[in-house]
């Protein structure tokens, strides 16, 4: 049963299927999500029984049509660490990179064919994307090149190697912090009455990558750093 005593990335780590509850709340469970809900929820702006009542019947339920997420985390916490650290590079990183060089190529678009009438909204997204997707690519090399094989070949930790942990979380909180202010600035993603199909489009796949991001940074900050860091 989910108390308010859980963090919402613990809810997330023993029950997977909660994730497109909390995405639609907008409930930082990968960067955030570590202190107990009844401390972490306190600003008014959920109700705190609501969310753990609708939590509780989710996981009641049977498994949901949208189970892909639970199925994925549930496989990827009873790999070992260098298994884990393979799935990342082999999905996320390249899932990400692909989506991010379809996104640079869509939001230039719409923001040439709609700049008369959104141009400000859009030259602020195209802005911090372009931002984003820098920061992105950095810390994926940082991981692939340097941090993963220190991982690897160094199976008990050691100061030089959890430092390098401590600032891929930092980055973490960093992109977080991005892709909230990315949710504001597209009104969570939804296109103004007169989007074209590729305005759509690209909204739409904004949207899948910010998701997809937030269960990246779950597992490696609830699944795959404290396991390691544990060794």
């Amino acid at each position: 049963m989910i108390t308010s005593k859980m963090t919402l990335a613990e809810v997330v780590k023993q029950y997977p299927q909660t994730i497109p509850y909390l995405n639609d709340l907008h409930l930082d469970y990968c960067c955030g999500g570590h202190l107990p809900m009844d401390e972490s929820l306190t600003d008014g702006s959920v109700d705190l029984p609501t969310i753990l009542k609708d939590l509780n019947r989710i996981v009641e339920e049977k498994v949901s049509e949208s189970g892909g997420s639970s199925a994925t985390i549930e496989d990827f916490g009873k790999l070992s660490i260098n298994e884990m650290l393979n799935d990342l590079e082999t999905t996320h990183h390249v899932q990400e990179r692909d989506m991010m060089a379809q996104l640079e190529q869509l939001l230039n678009k719409i923001l040439i064919v709609h700049y008369p009438h959104h141009g400000e909204e859009l030259a602020k997204i195209h802005n911090l994307f372009a931002r984003m997707k820098a920061e992105l690519e950095e810390h994926f090399a940082k991981e692939e090149r340097l941090v993963f094989p220190l991982m690897r070949s160094n199976p008990r930790p050691d100061k030089k190697t959890l430092a390098f942990i401590q600032e891929l979380e930092g980055e973490h909180v960093g992109v977080g912090d991005m892709l909230k202010e990315m949710q504001k600035l597209t009104n969570d993603y939804q296109v103004p009455e007169d989007a074209c199909p590729t305005y759509m489009q690209t909204y739409r796949l904004l949207k899948d990558f910010t998701e997809d991001i937030f269960v990246h940074v779950f597992k490696e900050n609830s699944i795959v750093f404290p396991e390691y860091t544990e060794q």
